[in-house]
């Protein structure tokens, strides 16, 4: 359904890495990273090809009951051949989705790369009706 999910986040020096690495692994698990030094702070970047890559966040969308602003954001964030989602990177942290992207460090962003979005959207945050899945 998806080729390869991409997940980056600024690393600051006020920062810990193995934290901003642990927000990461608890949207995507199975995370390979690469970090760049950018100067003032350093460019964290994970990558993983794994099939059961997201089943972490259709798990998070689900449990948090967001699938129709997680619906939202990902139409939002559909470009061609890329899906690409911001959030909150603190909340990842404690193991939470909240795409409220506006924090001084700076969001965790997530890159879903597929040839059928619509397939992929569908089945990480399908339509609902009254909170249940319609699709």
């Amino acid at each position: 359904m998806f080729e390869e999910v991409e997940v980056e986040a600024y690393v600051y020096p006020t920062e810990d890495i193995e934290k901003v690495k642990r927000a990461m692994l608890n949207l995507v698990p199975g995370l390979e990273f690469e970090a760049y030094d950018k100067g003032e702070y350093l460019l964290l970047v994970g990558r993983t090809k794994s099939k059961k890559a997201l089943q972490r966040l259709y798990e998070l969308f689900r449990g948090q009951q967001i699938l129709d602003t997680a619906r939202a954001m990902l139409e939002e964030g559909y470009f061609g051949e890329e899906i690409i989602i911001k959030v909150h990177k603190q909340v990842a942290y404690v193991g939470k989705v909240n795409f409220n992207e506006d924090s001084p460090l700076g969001p965790i962003t997530i890159i879903i790369r597929t040839k059928e979005p619509q397939r992929l959207m569908k089945w990480l945050a399908p339509r609902t009706k009254d909170g249940v899945p319609i699709e």
